[in-house]
């Protein structure tokens, strides 16, 4: 354990011996009682602080404010840094995170880094000052090895534990809980296969290793059924734009050959292609299929309801809290092979049942 987390530990106990109010012994006589240096001290002290246990005035002394009974000797933090806690995927990995916290009395402190690598770099450093026990954390989409290599090389560097959801980072090795985006991928295309649809594309946001595996099975679906891979079907943009996924979609409709149904890589995207679907004035289902990702509440609030892969975040949470708590914990891992997956499933709406059906 770190000296100050001991030093913390042994000041609780003094602390909670006192009456609510009164003052700490001072700082020099804390030291010499304890047998460590200011330094270390004055980081616990800062930690009873931010917990509420203890707080400071300028030139007066540090005094108690007590400690709950019933209150354990020591609390312990996560931190958890996920791209948008808005967004559903998140919001749900997050609680399953949480149903484990709370069980084992642990605080979780959550970041949004808004997929911006700085914002994410500052949090990380900003919570490893805070003497948080370990990491959860959605990587950011980065197309920069170094630049990923700098933001986790700090984690790799404290020895703090870490697990990682959803992606992995190139040259970083850490336990990673994610979703099969390739059996997603491929489940979803099957879905518009067995639906009857036989012209189908595929639009994502942009390219990066999830939309890349997703668009892997559905290409393998579409193989593995006999049909050609169109090309000009697949759109994966270098980068994600405000209004993209409409523009895909009604260049999609603008083909010699037009799709009759299409795998959107999430919510977001099938939404806007439905749009843009029915701006051109076809109909979403009878003429053009469509299939979403994530399940979210874009999905079932469309008009029509939108077929949707469903992502498992709940359980991603709760297994990579669980992961967590064993590295904390110094437990060996099963396996050398610390990648853990879990298999997306389907929940189906009105926005495939096939064409000319209604």
């Amino acid at each position: 354990m770190r000296r100050y987390l001991e030093i913390k530990e042994e000041l609780i106990k003094i602390i909670a011996e006192m009456e609510p109010g009164k003052p700490l012994p001072s700082r020099p006589n804390l030291c010499e009682k304890l047998e460590t240096t200011r330094t270390t001290l004055d980081r616990a002290i800062q930690e009873l602080e931010k917990e509420g246990i203890v707080y400071s005035k300028t030139g007066s002394g540090t005094y108690a404010i007590g400690i709950l009974k019933g209150k354990v000797d020591t609390v312990e933090n996560w931190g958890v840094i996920v791209p948008n806690i808005s967004e559903d995927i998140y919001s749900l990995l997050v609680r399953g995170i949480e149903n484990v916290a709370c069980r084992r009395d642990v605080n979780i402190i959550l970041c949004n880094s808004d997929n911006d690598a700085e914002k994410q770099k500052r949090y990380i450093e900003r919570l490893l000052l805070s003497g948080v026990s370990g990491f959860i954390i959605v990587p950011i989409i980065s197309y920069n090895v170094e630049v990923s290599n700098i933001l986790y090389g700090t984690l790799l560097k404290s020895n703090i534990p870490f697990v990682l959801c959803n992606r992995s980072v190139e040259g970083i090795h850490a336990p990673i809980v994610r979703s099969n985006d390739f059996y997603g991928g491929y489940i979803a295309t099957r879905h518009l296969i067995s639906k009857g649809y036989r012209s189908i594309a595929y639009i994502a946001q942009t390219i990066y290793s999830v939309s890349i595996e997703r668009c892997q099975g559905y290409i393998s679906a579409l193989m593995e059924n006999g049909y050609e891979i169109d090309r000009s079907m697949i759109i994966i943009p270098h980068e994600e734009s405000r209004h993209g996924a409409y523009k895909n979609m009604m260049h999609l409709l603008e083909l010699e050959k037009r799709p009759d149904a299409v795998f959107c890589f999430n919510d977001k995207v099938a939404v806007e292609a439905c749009k843009a679907i029915q701006d051109r004035g076809f109909r979403v289902s009878e003429d053009i299929g469509i299939i979403g990702y994530d399940n979210n509440i874009r999905a079932s609030m469309n008009q029509p309801p939108i077929t949707s892969v469903v992502f498992k975040s709940l359980e991603i949470g709760e297994k990579a809290a669980e992961i967590l708590i064993k590295l904390i914990k110094n437990e060996k891992l099963n396996s050398n092979f610390n990648e853990y997956l879990y298999q997306p499933t389907i929940v189906e709406r009105e926005s495939c049942l096939g064409k000319g059906k209604e």
